[in-house]
């Protein structure tokens, strides 16, 4: 959007997201993932051995992480924090927030996709997780619809 369309106010002309079942869906899955995400990266950090998740650093071999402390900050702090971030500004209608959803949903199902080619094993979170993230960035297309065909239609 260019500085002319703003100062003409073709920028109000976008519609702000609406909290109907999409958007309830997203914010709810990205509050979840940011409960879990917070959680698994706060066990992460404290003991970068993975000794908390029960999880050996032996599992970490070939990858380029010798302990799980930088994992740990990338799950809490971009899965964590962010789907909070995500979820509080769809709740207070901005226009971004669809769009973040949606990163952090893509971004959730290449984490596990990674994390399932490093470690070589799996556990039940893996495919629920997955799944929690296709769910938010299918629901925030829905979500954020109306207000990304207003940005087209003001650009």
């Amino acid at each position: 959007m260019t500085a002319h369309a703003l100062q003409h106010g073709r920028f109000e002309a976008i519609p702000r997201p609406q909290m109907r079942l999409a958007g309830k869906v997203a914010v709810t899955l990205l509050l979840l993932l940011g409960l879990g995400a917070l959680a698994g990266g706060i066990a992460l950090v404290v003991q970068p051995d993975g000794g908390v998740m029960h999880m050996p650093v032996s599992a970490l071999a070939g990858s380029p992480f010798a302990d799980y402390l930088v994992p740990g900050l990338i799950l809490g702090g971009l899965f964590g924090i962010g789907s909070f971030v995500a979820a509080a500004l769809g709740l207070f209608r901005w226009r971004i927030a669809p769009f973040l959803a949606f990163a952090i949903g893509a971004g959730q199902m290449i984490w596990i996709i990674v994390q399932l080619s490093i470690i070589k094993g799996i556990s039940f979170l893996h495919p629920t997780f997955f799944g929690v993230g296709l769910v938010i960035a299918v629901a925030s297309v829905f979500w954020g619809g109306a207000t990304f065909r207003g940005w087209l239609a003001n650009r």
